[in-house]
């Protein structure tokens, strides 16, 4: 027994898997067992490999005792070398202490019940080179700890728990306690695997909390000194303000009475960052602006100083101003090029997510968007920031500020800084991919000729990057011959997006493209299809000569009829075109559409309009013959197709509405004239019936020969005619 309240259990070394056959103990692996019955074994088995293989021993420490536990202490006495019985008190450190008093291996793994290792091989393979385990200190790797109890969402941090063991070794803070007495020179990154971590997920997440605010604010009204538990603290508290506010200040006030506000510490560093963040979050911009001064003045890690400039770029960016807000951006940059060029694990900050390299081209785009509206000289101040930009550091929100900065560039032709972006996105001599694919993005945004121009000219100042795309980018409006075509592009090219234009230069020359896109897959085809209609639509009226130019030059094939149905779908669909026009454009695009249907789905499938086909397509099945049936006079049957095509392709509505509104349109027109006959044709029957009753029946007879011509179906022509023969 070692005290009144911790004793320890022996168990047999023979378990239900095997150990390795040594005396020797290389690595102790030492768990707190609380009562999570759920994860427990989960845990254990994650480990077990290396119990197997590696000589080692494994500890678990029993902090609630058997007459409590859920089944967890059992369970683990199944893998357990000892079980450690101690008397819970509010001290996690002490509870890793009565453990690692009884740990004989050269290394420690400690770990809690909640957590467990995705694989274990990596570290088998660690502990089985000497070169390794001999030569570093400590090993991490990532911790997934998970939000939610589906295991998707989570956060990541870095797992030092891995250490090696030297005399005098302890554990310390009687909350997010900490291994001390141990000066570690050297660190393996373990890349090839990870910790979960599902300790802090719904009620759960709660309750713990509370625990550990309770257990700290016992601890710091004893040791109001330690940094370490004020930043757990301020930490924990998540993203209320002012209750971040309320502890950061607290603490600040503490340690500086104490002569603890020492520049060069991390932990105070924090502390005081968590200050200022609560001031930008409840807009106390003084407060803030105040802060933020005396943190850069002692400050110079670009890291933390990037972290204090998002907090001043949470400020209206009107009231800033484009000069101060392009000198906090450069902060920024500092931080998030610092944060990349070093590895994650190694800058262990709670407010670490602040630097972040989407975070970074986001505020760039706002940026740009308060140059605009603030600057009289608005392109020289982006071209400032877009010279400054890290384009080296990628982030999704990457290719959004490129395309903004091409747009600029292009539009204030700037051939000088549209090398420079070139150069940042060329590698070994070829433009980059997201390079070709925003500078396209940009033509196809182009409306105006004279933009239009003004791009092909820039375009043709790049001469010193090799490139399809940009060959056919410098030469997608001018005359090629089909020999200068081959010769120019290398055999594999095709006009998968963003080589769309080779379809247009093939188009304008003369020259059929199928042999550039037969190859091309149909998910590809669909991008570039999207891509040209884009573009076109810019020219809504010079679709319909567009098209008829493609059924000139390109024979039928699946993706032809895909492009000109797409386009003139686009034509027709718009609303804005003369509806003869759109009436005629109409049957190409079903004709096209059914053509591009056939040539891929059985014929009857397409003949019977079944549900099996697209809802496009059976539209196009149902719109075809409703124009028959209106080009026929059938209104009856051609408006019952116009609603079936309707109910199937809800997209249609508005063409649909305006061939409906037209159809009604006339039917009224012809009750108007139906009635207007039918009024004119009684007053020359009241006439007619005059003259037969003077006994003028030839002029009666003359007059009802031209009634015959007005009202044809009048029932009573035949009686008109029987009294002017009698």
């Amino acid at each position: 027994m070692i005290s009144l309240e911790t004793w320890v259990e022996e168990l047999p070394k023979k378990k239900f898997f095997s150990r390795v056959n040594t005396t020797e103990c290389l690595v102790t692996i030492s768990m707190l067992v609380s009562n999570r019955i759920d994860t427990v074994e989960k845990c254990f088995e994650s480990f077990r490999p290396l119990l197997e293989q590696i000589p080692s021993e494994f500890i678990a420490v029993d902090t609630v005792g058997d007459e409590k536990s859920d089944g967890s202490v059992d369970v683990a006495r199944k893998y357990a070398d000892k079980i450690v019985h101690f008397e819970w008190c509010d001290d996690f450190a002490a509870a890793r202490n009565a453990g690692l008093k009884e740990a004989r291996g050269k290394w420690l793994i400690y770990l809690d019940d909640d957590e467990w290792f995705d694989d274990a091989g990596p570290l088998i393979d660690f502990f089985s080179k000497p070169e390794l385990y001999e030569n570093y200190d400590r090993v991490s790797m990532m911790e997934h700890s998970y939000t939610s109890a589906s295991q998707i969402e989570y956060g990541s941090s870095s797992f030092s728990r891995i250490s090696v063991l030297t005399p005098g070794a302890k554990f310390v803070n009687p909350v997010h306690e900490l291994l001390k007495g141990i000066v570690y020179r050297n660190e393996y990154d373990l890349k090839d695997t990870f910790v979960h971590h599902v300790g802090y997920i719904g009620k759960l997440s709660d309750k713990k909390v509370k625990r550990n605010r309770k257990i700290m604010d016992n601890e710091l009204e004893k040791h109001p000194d330690n940094r370490h538990l004020w930043l757990q603290q301020i930490a924990g508290v998540g993203s209320d303000a002012s209750e971040v506010l309320e502890l950061s200040e607290k603490a600040v006030f503490e340690l500086r009475k104490r002569g603890l506000s020492d520049w060069s510490n991390q932990e105070w560093i924090e502390i005081f960052l968590y200050r200022m963040k609560s001031y930008a979050g409840l807009k106390m911009w003084d407060e803030l602006d105040e802060n933020v001064d005396e943190f850069l003045e002692h400050v110079k890690n670009p890291f933390f100083r990037g972290i204090a400039a998002i907090f001043e770029l949470n400020k209206d960016l009107n009231d800033l101003g484009v000069k101060k807000t392009h000198d906090w951006i450069r902060v920024y940059f500092d931080a998030v090029k610092y944060y990349v060029n070093r590895d994650e694990k190694k800058i262990p900050c709670f407010l670490s997510s602040e630097v972040d390299k989407s975070t970074m081209y986001k505020i760039v785009g706002m940026y740009f968007n308060l140059c605009l509206k603030e600057s009289q000289d608005s392109y020289i101040d982006i071209k400032k920031m877009l010279l400054d930009i890290p384009w080296d550091i990628f982030s999704s929100n990457r290719s959004e500020v490129l395309a903004s900065s091409l747009k600029y560039v292009i539009d204030n032709e700037d051939a000088e800084t549209l090398t420079f972006l070139c150069d940042a996105f060329t590698t070994d001599g070829n433009l980059d991919d997201e390079f070709l694919q925003q500078l396209d993005r940009v033509d196809i945004g182009i409306e105006s000729d004279t933009a239009q121009e003004n791009f092909d000219q820039l375009i043709e100042s790049i001469d010193d990057v090799t490139s399809d795309f940009l060959w056919i980018k410098q030469h997608a409006r001018k005359k090629v011959s089909e020999d200068e075509l081959e010769r120019s592009l290398g055999d594999e090219t095709t006009f998968a997006y963003p080589n769309e234009d080779l379809v247009r230069i093939c188009i304008r020359n003369g020259i059929s493209p199928q042999k550039y896109v037969e190859k091309v897959s149909f998910e590809d085809v669909e991008k570039s299809v999207s891509a040209i209609v884009s573009k076109e639509e810019k020219h809504l009226d010079r679709i319909p000569l567009f098209a008829s130019e493609i059924e000139k030059k390109w024979e039928n094939s699946v993706q032809r009829n895909y492009l000109l149905a797409a386009l003139r779908k686009r034509y027709i669909f718009q609303g804005t075109m003369p509806l003869n026009k759109v009436l005629d454009e109409s049957e190409k695009y079903c004709r096209n559409m059914i053509e591009y249907a056939k040539s891929i789905y059985l014929p009857e499938l397409c003949d019977s309009a079944s549900v099996l086909l697209s809802k496009e397509i059976r539209f196009a099945i149902l719109f075809e013959k409703a124009l028959k049936f209106k080009k026929s006079g059938s209104l009856k049957e051609c408006l019952a197709y116009l609603q079936q095509s309707l109910d199937i392709f809800n997209e249609a509505e508005t063409l649909i509405r305006r061939i409906i509104q037209e159809i009604e349109l006339d039917q009224r027109k012809q009750i108007k004239v139906d009635d207007e006959m039918a009024r004119l044709g009684n007053q020359v029957k009241s006439q007619i019936i005059a003259l037969i009753s003077q006994g003028q029946n030839e002029v009666a007879a003359g007059l009802l020969n031209e009634l015959k011509q007005i009202t044809p179906e009048d029932p009573d022509l035949a009686t008109l005619e029987k009294l002017c023969q009698s």
